[in-house]
């Protein structure tokens, strides 16, 4: 009977919380949110947006795609300037189901190097049934102000990342009555610095993390440089976009059965021994499906990474054989690329008429320059996270064999260095890494298939149990084609040899000897 009676009590606290939160949810309490108060914060406008009615800033004028929001469902919309500083000016965003919430709050980095507010990012996580938010990192477009505000660089680096969910958490809880059950982050580049820094600084802001395409940005600018430096040496060194491709097919050809299936895409890529000799064009020949001399001997650099040339000290991983398909980015430009381009010119040199081609960047003398203690904001590399882990937070790193913009060794090298800070137990009940076959960087481009990072995230903080293995599906004309099974790190997925390739029952999970 006393079970009967808690049970009933429940489900009527449910009703009626279910209850209050539908009677929040109307225009006007969307409305009335613009006479929050909150620390440091001024509401700028809050509003209710009908289904398919919100258009991005800039979007009618050519700044966005506005058809990419015509399918979003109604909810409210709160904008905010937070200044922590006299020289803060961060802006945010809170959207907010207007009805359906899941009780869910996922919040939003901004990618590369901030500037800009992740409208696309803030869309989903909307599609999904969540209240979410991001903000612009404290500045608008490129990184010019880091010459002469250093607490913006602070912002960018440190301060929006948090005061992001703390002030959403509160503007959640006054639209809907309460707050949310459960939030997350799920970070990718840029927004992985932002979830980087949550785990390692800021333990209470969100009780599961993702992260992919780890962020160093002090190191890894000098990876999407090298890049460039191996490819513009002289014009002989130079490689055409097109020749990626034949690169590609080259490698998977070489190596794609080594893990026992002829899938077009590398298990473990670390395997592959491929060397770019094997298709060198003859003496003093050039053509689409070959590499000359010069050709071979950049993509060696390319695949060995950035190296200080006095003492060979790695300073940045290189991207593994199977991601040549994504090189072109790096190479292939008027320029390098941005975001190496700009934190050079901005945060290392803080010269605004900077040029690579009159003072090209020093791979030995430059790194101290990158990492002087105020760039060190933009890492956010602490391996320690224990006081993450010690309040039952769940931190999921899931990272691409084929990243090329943050090569994935990145990721493993910091795992490994959590597990030597939080040690083994620890980690292995509450922070593990899937490496994911094929992908690229950020989203599921190029690997078997997807998976719900969010839902994955809140299963593990509801049992407590980490996951053993990840199921990804791949999805052709509306049907599961595919399903592909990820194994935690160090561990890799093999195909049994029975049954389909195609089904994640037929592979086990397996240390490599």
């Amino acid at each position: 009977m006393m079970k009967r009676i808690q049970r009933t009590s429940i489900a009527l606290s449910v009703f009626l919380a279910m209850t209050m939160v539908a009677a929040a949810q109307t225009p006007a309490a969307c409305a009335s949110l613009a006479s929050l108060s909150l620390p440091n914060t001024t509401i700028t406008s809050a509003q209710s947006v009908a289904a398919g009615a919100f258009t991005p800033p800039g979007a009618a004028g050519g700044g966005g795609n506005a058809n990419a929001y015509r399918n979003l469902p109604a909810f409210c919309r709160v904008t905010a300037t937070v200044k922590p500083t006299s020289d803060s000016n961060i802006k945010m965003e809170v959207w907010m189901p207007a009805t359906g919430w899941r009780g869910t709050f996922q919040g939003n980095g901004s990618a590369g190097i901030g500037g800009s507010m992740p409208y696309g990012d803030l869309a989903a996580s909307l599609r999904a049934g969540y209240a979410t938010a991001g903000s612009d990192t404290g500045h608008e477009g490129d990184s010019t102000y880091a010459l002469d505000h250093p607490e913006r660089v602070i912002d960018f680096g440190d301060r929006a990342g948090h005061e992001v969910p703390v002030k959403a958490k509160a503007v959640i809880a006054a639209f809907y009555g309460n707050g949310p059950q459960f939030s997350f982050i799920n970070g990718c580049g840029g927004s992985a610095q932002t979830a980087q820094l949550a785990a390692q600084k800021y333990p209470t802001d969100y009780d599961a993390i993702a992260i992919t395409g780890w962020s160093d940005k002090t190191h890894h600018i000098f990876h999407q440089m090298w890049m460039w430096d191996a490819t513009h040496k002289d014009e002989a060194s130079y490689i055409p976009a097109e020749k990626f491709t034949m690169l590609n097919k080259a490698v998977i050809q070489a190596c794609d059965a080594l893990d026992g299936v002829n899938d077009g895409v590398l298990e473990d890529p670390r395997v592959c021994k491929f060397d770019p000799e094997q298709i060198q064009c003859a003496a003093g020949a050039n053509g689409p499906n070959c590499l000359t001399a010069p050709q071979v001997q950049a993509v060696r650099k390319i695949y060995a990474g950035p190296r200080n040339p006095f003492t060979q000290q790695q300073i940045f991983p290189g991207p593994l054989p199977g991601s040549e398909l994504t090189w072109y980015r790096f190479v292939n430009g008027q320029r390098p690329f941005d975001l190496a381009a700009d934190f050079f010119k901005y945060f290392v040199f803080k010269d605004a008429n900077w040029d690579h081609n009159k003072r090209p960047v020093n791979f030995h003398s430059d790194v101290a320059l990158a990492d002087r203690p105020e760039n060190l904001v933009a890492n956010a590399a602490n391996p320690d996270i224990r006081q993450f882990l010690a309040r039952g937070g769940k931190l999921l790193m899931w990272e691409g064999w084929n990243d090329t913009s943050i090569p994935p060794d990145a990721a493993i090298d910091y795992y490994q260095s959590v597990v030597s800070t939080a040690g083994a137990k620890a980690t292995k009940d509450s922070a593990r890494l899937f490496m994911v076959p094929g992908k690229i960087h950020c989203g599921f481009e190029g690997s078997h298939g997807t998976f719900d990072v969010g839902a994955e995230l809140k299963k593990w903080v509801d049992t407590g149990k980490a996951p053993d293995r990840i199921i990804i599906s791949g999805v052709a004309e509306g049907n599961v084609a595919r399903t592909r099974a990820l194994c935690p790190y160090p561990q890799v997925a093999t195909y049994t040899g029975n049954g389909s390739a195609n089904d994640a029952a037929n592979f086990t999970c397996n240390t490599p000897r």
